[in-house]
């Protein structure tokens, strides 16, 4: 069966799949020469419950494409380090931003896509046999691959939602621990907090298992003060941490983005950030070869080379942040580190840029 030559399938149906094929909507790309894989009949609860931190530059990408659901902006990133004074503040006020991100819900933001794609691209779907081979075909969720690179952090990530005493005004807080990072991301109901507690696979089983009022105690003590009362609200969930980097093949008629990519640890939440300029970057070389006539496999080996450095960059970061500050000899030095960042504006703006946007690769 010969291929379309301007046809792209995609593997997958999370939001970076639903996203690429909404970017290539936009490049030009028909229902006709788009083929995804179909709707699921449900999330699980806990899938649907996940929280999502969109950085400013993902959330302005996907409302190109969907209108997208309530969400809880992040003014502000207040970075700590357990037992240690220094710390630092990133402010999307200091950027002139409306925001640094938001944080919503997976299900939501699933449904949303779901939604403008059903809209967008009703008949991309061919029926089961009928499709001949596409020209390029992108994997674009699911796991990276026996093949791929593999750091084990060490950690599970306790992941929940808390009902806080004090509102935090937009403020997300990313406390760093001697186990690891101890994250609270505000949520679009009021003085709601999502949990992402990485910690020992040991200690994060016995804290989901602990009482509720046992768990809110341990937890105020983790986290300190700045919230007030912490108390559980709703299902602990847990999940093993590992840091996994496809290897890439020879072969130019398949592409991997997203967690089909590589899968990171949450800290920071650049996964889904970076995988959604995957997406972006490669519509848009996608709609530049569809433009030219030119073969869309010409996108794959180009696709890897442009992406390298932010997708460096971001593993490298979070590989860092993952257990840097675990390591009890160098935390007086992190500690002085994170209080001159706050000092150095500049140094603490270009971050939280990269943060948002990513690097550019043109």
């Amino acid at each position: 069966m010969s291929a379309v030559p301007h046809a792209v399938r995609i593997e997958g149906r999370e939001p970076v799949g639903m996203a690429l094929a909404l970017f290539l909507s936009r490049q030009g790309f028909d229902a006709g020469s788009i083929s995804i894989d179909a709707a699921p009949a449900g999330l699980p609860p806990w899938l649907a419950a996940r929280p999502i931190a969109l950085s400013l530059g993902s959330w302005q990408l996907l409302s190109r494409v969907a209108a997208l659901p309530q969400a809880a902006p992040i003014l502000k990133v207040d970075v700590s380090l357990r037992g240690h004074a220094g710390r630092t503040r990133m402010l999307s006020s200091d950027l002139r931003a409306p925001a640094l991100g938001y944080v919503l819900r997976y299900g939501p933001l699933h449904d949303a896509l779901s939604d403008a794609l059903a809209a967008r691209l009703a008949s991309s779907s061919p029926a089961s046999g009928a499709a001949p081979q596409p020209a390029l075909t992108v994997i674009a969720d699911g796991d990276p691959g026996g093949a791929s690179r593999v750091r084990d952090f060490d950690q599970a990530a306790l992941l929940a939602e808390v009902v806080v005493e004090r509102d935090g005004h937009g403020t997300a807080f990313e406390r760093f621990t001697d186990e690891g990072p101890l994250a609270l991301l505000p949520l679009p109901e009021a003085r709601r907090y999502a949990l992402v507690w990485c910690g020992r696979p040991a200690n994060s089983r016995r804290r989901a298992a602990l009482a509720p009022g046992e768990f809110d105690a341990e937890l105020r003590c983790a986290f300190g003060d700045p919230l007030g009362t912490l108390r559980l609200d709703g299902e602990r969930v847990l999940a093993p941490l590992q840091r996994r980097v496809r290897v890439p093949g020879a072969g130019s008629l398949q592409v991997a983005i997203g967690n089909a990519a590589q899968a990171l640890h949450p800290v920071a939440g650049q996964g889904l950030n970076l995988g959604l300029r995957d997406a972006f970057e490669l519509a848009q070389r996608l709609g530049e070869l569809r433009a030219a006539r030119r073969p869309l496999a010409e996108a794959a080996a180009g696709f890897v080379r442009a992406r390298r450095a932010d997708r460096g960059l971001a593993i490298t970061a979070t590989d860092v942040l993952a257990q840097a500050f675990t390591v009890p000899a160098v935390a007086r030095i992190e500690s002085l580190a994170l209080g001159a960042l706050d000092l150095a504006a500049p140094a603490r703006d270009r971050l939280a840029a990269t943060l948002m946007f990513g690097l550019r690769a043109r």
